[in-house]
């Protein structure tokens, strides 16, 4: 039996692969809280987070084909919610705040704006830092979302030396943060320094 209780996970994944709706079912069941525990974490919103849940839920159905060839589905998992994270709040900073806007949606004021377009800025500027082939990993994988495997084929390099690439990148940026800036939070809101 796995983490989640499922007793054998890549069987599940191959039936939802085939349109299994119940094996979905399954799944989602497995890994809700998870998935939902992680939105909330980062969001600090309960509409936002169900729904960055929800998307993530959708995008796994969507793309189910793929599923029978992904070797690590937590990884898999985790890596489209924080795509989709860093999306949602790409998309709050490019709106005007609406007047009488709810109360759950107040840290998206002007004043809040200008503090993730700041850390945004400081994120930028770290990554300028890294060195070349560092840094073209590490854009491929959190700004243009690909996977070890995708960004190893295409740069001719293994997918540990990917992973190694991250992790250095990851902790550089860590610590340039520190320096930087007082608080991670809203670097952690947009998701950039997510591990894997």
């Amino acid at each position: 039996m796995t983490n989640n209780g499922l007793y054998n996970e890549q069987e599940l994944l191959e039936q939802i692969a085939r349109g299994d709706e119940s094996a979905f079912t399954q799944l989602v069941d497995a890994y809700w809280r998870k998935i939902y525990g992680h939105a909330l974490a980062y969001s600090k919103s309960v509409p936002l987070a169900e729904e960055l849940t929800q998307d993530t839920f959708i995008a796994i159905w969507v793309n189910r084909g793929k599923l029978s060839s992904i070797e690590n589905f937590p990884g898999y998992l985790y890596t489209i919610l924080r795509n989709k994270l860093i999306n949602a709040v790409r998309r709050k900073l490019s709106t005007t705040p609406v007047e009488n806007e709810p109360l759950e949606e107040t840290r998206w004021r002007p004043d809040i704006q200008m503090e993730y377009r700041q850390t945004y800025d400081i994120l930028l500027k770290g990554i300028e830092e890294l060195p070349p082939a560092r840094k073209k990993v590490f854009m491929m994988s959190r700004m243009e979302g690909k996977s070890y495997e995708q960004i190893g084929e295409e740069l001719q390099i293994s997918r540990n030396t990917v992973k190694e690439h991250i992790a250095r990148a990851l902790n550089f940026l860590r610590s340039y943060f520190a320096q930087h800036h007082d608080s991670l939070i809203s670097c952690l809101l947009l998701g950039f320094l997510w591990p894997g």
